[in-house]
């Protein structure tokens, strides 16, 4: 059969008519061969002779060994070799580089080609993290799943004060029989004896109810405060986790309101749902039995208004929701501009630009507070009809209820207990109705949370090969690559450098040049688009992320530091390291002199980003942390006076 090749810059087409057709896939992760032959169902068939595994994020090829085949139509396209692969034919003159590739068998018409992808949507394909599709029931109901028992609790407690609740008209109702029904005569000889028993029943369910409602709202609490805990914990986690180009699309002001201001929200509106919600709905599910108990015609009648709240709930608040996750947008990006001002604080004052920060602050927080009153306004209005249609239903029962009585129909007593179970079922229609405004607010700030959550990185923290020994061989092989936030603009075409194990290489070149870049590949913050990066012969991208950055030591030019210790900081890397080993290290970064300088020597504290130190300062407790972790390939940027400059070699010795 023919295996037909197509390629993107001149749609040239070849072709080889032979029986058998033989490819070998070259792909940023490792070499694959396939093997095309026709099979009796006239269909194609993959074979791969060694192990492959695509990252391709949306290809439904995963993994093969070589005694496993893959069955393709002939109309399917290879979609794991459709995005900027090498394929190179068994015929030494037939190289290509080819964006698509497709196999179609002989005597079928030509396939017409597919347009390939563009540079962009390849990149993006690549470095985007990919988010999970999970409910939000089911994401909350993971949260709540290791506190089930006290969850229980909190139900049961909830459901008793509620059930208690609702005898309070009951009892109400035969105090008023016993006061309504008896003579004068025989209450003034009998005293007030016949309203002991009410009154004591009364008094026990109140004080029943008491107790309940202090164990429901101190199990809430603790219930709560664990599922806070466990989300910021899962929103940390996920964070950290990203990708770089994550972090290059999201200011640090954004996603930190997500870790505060969004799990606040939610932990504050789960805890209302938990504690008022099932006291709520118990009481209205109650007090609707014991009205139809007292008189089904009168229930009937006051439900005749129900579609309106029906109607008010679907509509109305589907349009609150809405406007509540553009409210919780504009709210993440007001506090990354602040954010991002404070953080750069020393910036700001040395180009006097306190004013600009502050207008354009000002104009995110007009912009918020638009929203925010917008949705004030909306949510009021839902109250306030929500009160009006439930006190029609009030009205009701008072105009119909009243006639029953005078018709002999119902006793004092019991429309008095009609009543005020009709009250009981109005306040906890009304409670739902508040909780429901702000149910709005607390799914639009849990989804917000649970999208980081679910989101999946390209290059995992951790999984895949390691190395028993580690000689410091890098060599970059036809990299083309660029940032997922600039798809369109190529930083490095058909890059290539072979660092010897034990040499210093110096990468010199204007700004935006990409020596920053080839730093990042090198210790995988971004996959290349094409081409791979080797450590001793070794794919990066077969290699484990985390082992493989503890092989590396990068110095910047502007090193951060945390706000802790100068010896926390120096054992970041290697926080199981000895005084001694710090020391050592520091000597070695010729370091050590003005840090026993400092009063408190090497527990002083740094400030925020080393804010209590100088540039070089900074700079040789960086050179510290580095040695101290013991890379076998070092890199370090620093500028002259023309250009910048990337240092990369192999720890031969001391720095």
């Amino acid at each position: 059969m023919p295996i037909t090749l197509a390629r993107l810059a001149s749609c040239r087409i070849l072709s080889t008519s032979s029986k058998n057709g033989i490819l070998h896939c070259i792909s940023p992760t490792k070499a694959a061969s396939l093997l095309f032959r026709r099979d009796l169902s006239n269909s194609s068939i993959a074979e791969w002779s060694q192990p492959f595994s695509s990252k391709v994020s949306n290809t439904k090829v995963i993994s093969f060994s070589s005694s496993q085949h893959l069955f393709l139509r002939p109309t399917v396209s290879l979609c794991l070799i459709a995005s900027g692969y090498k394929l190179v034919t068994t015929h030494p003159t037939m190289i290509l580089k080819t964006c698509y590739c497709e196999a179609s068998p002989f005597h079928q018409e030509p396939i017409s080609l597919k347009m390939p992808p563009t540079v962009k949507q390849i990149t993006e394909q690549y470095q985007q993290p990919q988010q999970k599709q999970v409910s939000l029931i089911r994401d909350i109901w993971s949260l709540i799943k290791p506190d089930l028992l006290l969850m229980c609790c909190i139900v049961l407690t909830a459901v008793a004060a509620a059930f208690i609740q609702l005898q309070t008209p009951v009892i109400t109702g035969e105090l008023i029989n016993v006061i309504s029904s008896g003579s004068s005569a025989l209450l003034a000889s009998a005293g007030i004896s016949q309203l002991n028993r009410p009154a004591m029943k009364l008094f026990g369910l109140l004080s029943a109810q008491g107790i309940l409602t202090f164990a429901h709202i101190s199990l809430v609490s603790i219930f709560g405060e664990n599922v806070a805990k466990r989300l910021r914990a899962q929103l940390f986690a996920a964070m950290v986790k990203q990708d770089m180009s994550f972090f290059d699309t999201h200011r640090s002001g954004e996603l930190v309101g997500r870790l505060t201001t969004d799990v606040a929200d939610f932990k504050h509106t789960f805890k209302q749902l938990v504690t008022q919600g099932l006291k709520s709905v118990t009481q209205t599910v109650g007090s609707a039995i014991h009205l139809f108990k007292i008189s089904t015609p009168l229930t009937l009648t006051m439900l005749g208004t129900m579609p309106v709240l029906y109607v008010l709930l679907n509509i109305y608040g589907a349009y609150l929701r809405k406007l509540s996750r553009h409210g919780k947008s504009i709210e993440g990006q007001a506090t990354g501009v602040a954010g991002e001002a404070i953080s750069n604080m020393r910036t700001v004052r040395a180009f006097a630009a306190e004013e600009k920060e502050m207008e354009y602050y000002g104009q995110a927080c007009d912009e918020l507070s638009t929203t925010s009153r917008k949705l004030g306004f909306h949510i009021g209005m839902f109250q306030g009809l929500t009160n009006i249609s439930i006190g029609c239903m009030v009205l009701t029962v008072l105009y119909y209820g009243g006639s029953l009585v005078v018709r002999n129909e119902l006793t004092g007593g019991e429309l008095m207990s009609y009543m005020l179970s009709t009250q009981t079922a109005q306040q906890s229609l009304v409670s739902l109705g508040v909780l429901f405004g702000q149910t709005i607010k607390a799914a639009a700030s849990a989804t917000r949370v649970f999208e980081f959550i679910h989101l999946e990185p390209t290059v995992p923290i951790k999984g895949g090969n390691t190395l028993s020994n580690v000689w410091g061989d890098v060599r970059f092989q036809d990299i083309e690559f660029s940032y997922p936030s600039r798809p369109d603009h190529q930083v490095l075409d058909l890059f290539n450098l072979h660092v010897h194990q034990g040499t210093t290489v110096a990468l010199c070149g204007s700004s935006g040049s990409g020596k920053s870049t080839i730093a990042s590949l090198l210790e995988r913050f971004y996959e290349p688009t094409a081409g791979s990066v080797f450590l001793d012969g070794n794919d990066l991208s077969d290699m484990d992320p985390s082992w493989l950055r503890q092989q590396i030591g990068f110095i910047n030019q502007e090193p951060v530091l945390f706000a802790t210790t100068i010896l926390e900081n120096i054992r970041y890397g290697r926080p199981d390291a000895t005084m001694e080993q710090v020391q050592q290290a520091a000597r070695q970064a010729n370091a050590e002199a003005f840090i026993e300088s400092f009063p408190d020597g090497y527990d002083t504290v740094v400030g925020e980003r080393g804010a209590a130190l100088s540039g070089g300062q900074k700079q040789r407790i960086a050179i510290a942390r580095a040695i101290l972790k013991d890379p076998k390939v070092i890199m370090r940027k620093k500028e002259n006076k023309r250009r910048g400059m990337n240092i990369l070699h192999h720890r031969g010795g001391d720095l």
